[in-house]
């Protein structure tokens, strides 16, 4: 289990989540519009950005040269981010939630998750 706490910077806004992936946190965050963007799909951008692309390449236009948005996802849907990438997804996104913990359970209580809670190839060890 994987549990979440934001708070804004003076303290008055305090939210806390607990999921069982990264993947189901950055729904419920998305969800609860805590790490959304009205501009722009945040994992949607975070793909791209991870293998170097943008909406506005060649690859994404239709025959006219305009945004075809069915590209765009199809690329989206067969390219994914890790847990590692998505756990610093949320932690980048912070604008409602300026302060950011996360933390899983040990048989000694409560830790911070850390890099070293991931494997070489980004999956979340627990």
């Amino acid at each position: 289990m994987i549990y979440w706490s934001g708070k804004s910077t003076d303290g008055i806004w305090k939210r806390s989540f607990e999921a069982s992936s990264f993947a189901d946190l950055f729904n419920l965050l998305m969800s609860k519009e805590i790490i959304n963007d009205y501009d722009y799909d945040v994992y949607d951008r975070a793909v791209l950005e991870k293998y170097d692309k943008t909406e506005d390449d060649e690859e994404f236009k239709d025959t006219d040269g305009e945004l075809d948005y069915d590209k765009v996802q199809a690329f989206v849907d067969q390219h994914h981010l890790t847990d590692e990438e998505l756990w610093l997804l949320i932690a980048n996104r912070d604008g409602k939630a300026y302060y950011q913990t996360f933390e899983r359970n040990t048989k000694n209580g409560r830790i911070e998750i850390g890099e070293n809670d991931f494997d070489e190839d980004g999956h979340y060890k627990y």
